[in-house]
Formats: structure tokens, sequence, C-alpha cells
């Protein structure tokens, strides 16, 4: 997923995403140790996906800090 489409989530969405992706990359990798994950390389697509959206999350928080110290 593309970081503006990420970005564009609500903060709710936001968390969904993170929670699928989680669930996503824990099934992918018992898929890769079974050796039934027929495109490996969507492991680390998922972990990418996953890094994105985490770092959207703390984006918000830290600007919602910035919001109430400031």
């Amino acid at each position: 997923m593309k970081l503006q489409q990420i970005a564009e989530k609500s903060g709710t969405e936001l968390e969904q995403l993170i929670t699928s992706t989680r669930q996503e990359l824990a099934e992918a990798a018992a898929e890769a140790r079974t050796k039934q994950l027929p495109n490996v390389k969507r492991i680390w697509q998922i972990k990418r996906t996953l890094a994105r959206a985490l770092t959207i999350q703390r984006e918000r928080q830290i600007t919602e800090l910035e919001k109430d110290n400031g």
C-alpha cells in the first residue's frame, strides 16, 4: 500500500490496518515456515506496509503532543 493511501486513513482505520497487517504478517510467516507461501517477497511487502502505517500513527501522536504542549 502506498504511503499516501495510508496517510489518508482516519485514526480508527489506521489502527485496523495495523492490526490486520500484523495478522497477515504472522500468517505469511507461518506459511513460509511450512513452505506453503508461493511468493516469499510478500513478507517484505507486508513489513513495509506495517512500517509505513506505524510511522504515520507515530507522526500523528507527536503532532497531538505538540499541540497539547504548544
